[in-house]
């Protein structure tokens, strides 16, 4: 869990994020969106998923100040 040490947030933050391994992968139609006619879906296959992510910035203030609790 992170908390921004500027405005208290703890729920939405800007980052990076990657994510590496076996997967089974769907198109599904997207009829109510339409800038976004297709939208990717995944499921876990197995263990060999990994998940990588760095915080940047405060969604709501934007500050760096990040504190990991």
């Amino acid at each position: 869990m992170y908390q921004c040490m500027s405005c208290g947030n703890v729920e939405k933050f800007i980052g990076c994020a990657e994510e590496k391994g076996n997967a089974y992968i769907y198109q599904d139609l997207l009829s109510n969106s339409p800038n976004f006619k297709y939208s990717w879906i995944y499921i876990v296959s197995d263990n060999t998923w990994h998940t990588k992510f760095n915080i940047l910035e405060c969604f709501f203030c934007h500050s760096t100040d990040i504190s990991k609790l």
